[in-house]
């Protein structure tokens, strides 16, 4: 991040509720917003450079407000001001001064709408927002890394699952898991409305699917987060991912299904699609199956893609091309195809898959590769097949970590140091 940047963000550093909405910006921001301002609250709160439960407290303050075309006086303030006063002397008065002279820019609808904003804040400043408050994309992951598949329960209950992959679907009854017959029931909770999340976390060398009450269906690769409702609302159908997931969703033209990731957000109705988002990568993907969707991104035009269609995000610039979609998919069925993709980056998804990391030397890692691996075969296997038909070596260098290496340095073979 440049210095001027950086500055700029600095300057938010530890604000709270009553900071934003002193905060010209912010309240410009909450009146007009605008793609890029949408942008720099997300990255404000996810680097939590204001906690994400002042920023939503602020927010919910500023949705409280009733606006029409009338506006309050000066006289008006001054009284209401008086009554404020002797009521709430947990704050400087001129700190209320400054956001009542801010609250005097807004057509407001009279006293009593000033008054309930003021009412609310004092009432609720201090009080934290539940996590069933937050958007989905909010919803923090767990902060230990985990070694196991672990369902995260909306009541930060946790349950950790055994084996290579984990078979969820849910039903009216609950949730069953590995097609046991007991079933964990789910209820709803009392959260006046608003959505409740669970959380499934795959980690590294671990593979899940998940299946839906409304029967969609997600096939979800290695390292890979998934956030979705406790009950889908009636409305609409809404997941986050973190990672790479095959789609199957069900067709309900009233109730969209909306995928969102850290980059873009899909729209859906009936339709099977891939999607590929780590959120550390740079280069992103959505690859149609069948059906249609629409890909909506922060400063770029929405785009609608047709079946064939891979939507590819790279450092944020984004474009439509036509794709051999089994390229894509093949790993659902324990495949991997691959067509002139770098070493380095073949190695990051078998990295993945296998639970191992592997790392390539820097002459090697550019070249690229085209071939059909299959993921059912030990990983040494793997790395050996690679080896007899590519210039390269590879050696396991501890338990956990494999190196890829060049075969012809100092212009001759090196011997391969497989296990």
């Amino acid at each position: 991040m440049i210095t001027k940047e950086k500055d700029i963000y600095e300057k938010y550093k530890g604000y709270s509720a009553e900071d934003l909405l002193l905060d010209d910006y912010f309240i410009s921001s909450m009146i007009a917003p605008t793609k890029e301002s949408a942008s720099f609250w997300k990255k404000i709160v996810q680097d939590e450079i204001v906690h994400p439960d002042n920023y939503h407290l602020a927010c919910y303050l500023m949705d409280s407000m009733q606006v029409d075309s009338n506006y309050i006086s000066t006289e008006e303030m001054d009284e209401l001001w008086g009554n404020i006063k002797e009521k709430n002397n947990c704050y400087a008065a001129t700190e209320k001064k400054k956001l009542m002279r801010r609250i005097l820019l807004w057509p407001l609808s009279g006293v009593a709408s000033l008054f309930l904003f003021l009412f609310l804040y004092h009432n609720y400043a201090e009080k934290p927002v539940k996590t069933a408050d937050l958007l989905i994309e909010d919803v923090k992951a767990p902060e230990a890394p985990v070694t196991d598949i672990h369902l995260v329960f909306s009541d930060d209950e946790t349950m950790a699952l055994d084996g290579q992959d984990a078979e969820i679907v849910y039903d009216k009854e609950g949730v069953a898991i590995n097609n046991k017959n007991a079933k964990l029931r789910q209820k709803r909770a009392d959260t006046g409305g608003a959505a409740t999340y669970n959380q499934l976390i795959v980690p590294k060398g671990k593979r899940s699917t998940l299946v839906f009450e409304d029967g969609s269906k997600m096939w979800i690769n290695a390292g890979t987060r998934v956030v979705y409702p406790v009950f889908f609302a009636e409305d609409k159908r809404e997941v986050y991912i973190d990672g790479e997931a095959y789609f199957d969703i069900s067709r309900e033209e009233k109730r969209p299904f909306i995928v969102k990731t850290g980059t873009f957000t899909i729209d859906v109705l009936g339709t099977t699609f891939n999607i590929m988002a780590y959120e550390k990568d740079f280069v992103q993907h959505v690859v149609l199956v069948s059906g249609t969707v629409t890909v909506h991104s922060e400063n770029q035009d929405d785009a609608i893609l047709s079946p064939n269609d891979m939507y590819l995000s790279d450092n944020g610039l984004a474009h439509i091309e036509k794709v051999n979609v089994s390229d894509y998919i093949s790993w659902t069925n324990g495949m991997y195809q691959y067509k002139s993709d770098r070493l380095d980056v073949i190695m990051k998804r078998l990295s993945r898959y296998y639970g191992k990391e592997i790392i390539c030397e820097p002459d090697v890692a550019p070249l690229r590769f085209s071939g059909k691996l299959d993921l059912k075969d030990d990983l040494h296997v793997v790395l050996r097949g690679i080896s007899r038909t590519s210039p390269v070596n590879y050696h396991l260098e501890n338990t956990t970590t494999y190196m890829i290496t060049n075969k012809y340095k100092n212009g001759r073979p090196m011997e391969e140091k497989g296990m």
